[in-house]
């Protein structure tokens, strides 16, 4: 008896759903724009994107959906205007059963901060987008040095998105610098020992073993004996003693 009930509730939900669909659609032409709803998919709290710059998009390319009628507003074109922003990775528009419009938007994640010898300052994004920085303060890793945006988005780009994804290296990495295209440099929140890395090529194996010597060896013998830390050879971890540590 409780199978056929559940079975009877199931249908008269699915057949609900079909003719609410179904007379929506038949009179979407007849209905107007009751409103519009933004939804922003941000990790990051008080981001790049808020209600109002969403809005102010509309605005400036003189769209105003509510009251107009469903099939006079382009939703296409309001998503293409949305991806045209460099802050802006993913947008959707749909109208709900009411006729409210949602715009629904998924920011660009901003994992490093670009600060080149040429004087170029952004935020690098993790689909490898740069960002202006103006009006915006993310606590992010670094970079510096002789860096070009094509550099940066081909051979920093994924050391950046590990260094921001993992929670340690998150942590102990403030900055990378970029001596030369063979030689990038990270500077550890903790210890005074710049880490010469070589280029980006196998940089997760060269962490991994860093993380390892920061366990079994700067635990037991102290976070500043050494003023540098080479991963630059394969399976090496070469250290330079620091001047003020006695042999």
């Amino acid at each position: 008896m409780k199978t056929a009930f559940k079975i009877f509730l199931l249908l008269a939900v699915v057949g609900y759903l079909v003719v609410a669909v179904w007379k929506f659609a038949d009179h979407a032409e007849d209905r107007t724009c009751e409103g519009v709803r933004v939804e922003i998919l941000d990790s990051i709290p008080d981001g790049f994107i808020t209600d109002e710059y969403i809005r102010s998009i509309l605005t400036r390319n003189k769209i105003s959906p509510e009251g107009m009628k469903i099939s006079d507003v382009n939703l296409e074109k309001i998503e293409k205007l949305m991806l045209e922003e460099s802050h802006i990775e993913r947008a959707s528009c749909y109208y709900d059963a009411a006729g409210k419009l949602y715009i629904r938007v998924v920011p660009q994640q901003p994992i490093l901060h670009v600060i080149s010898q040429q004087g170029e300052d952004y935020y690098l994004s993790s689909t490898g987008l740069t960002m202006p920085t103006a009006g915006f303060n993310v606590d992010l890793c670094v970079a510096t040095g002789n860096i070009t945006k094509k550099f940066a988005a081909e051979h920093l780009l994924e050391l950046a998105r590990f260094i921001h994804d993992d929670l340690f290296w998150s942590e102990q990495i403030e900055q990378l610098h970029v001596v030369s295209p063979e030689q990038i440099e990270l500077y550890p929140r903790v210890g005074q020992h710049v880490i010469d890395l070589g280029n980006e090529d196998n940089f997760q194996e060269k962490l991994h073993r860093l993380r390892i010597f920061y366990r079994e060896g700067l635990e037991r013998v102290g976070w500043n004996k050494y003023k540098k830390i080479s991963l630059a050879y394969d399976d090496q971890v070469v250290c330079t003693k620091a001047n003020n540590i006695k042999k």
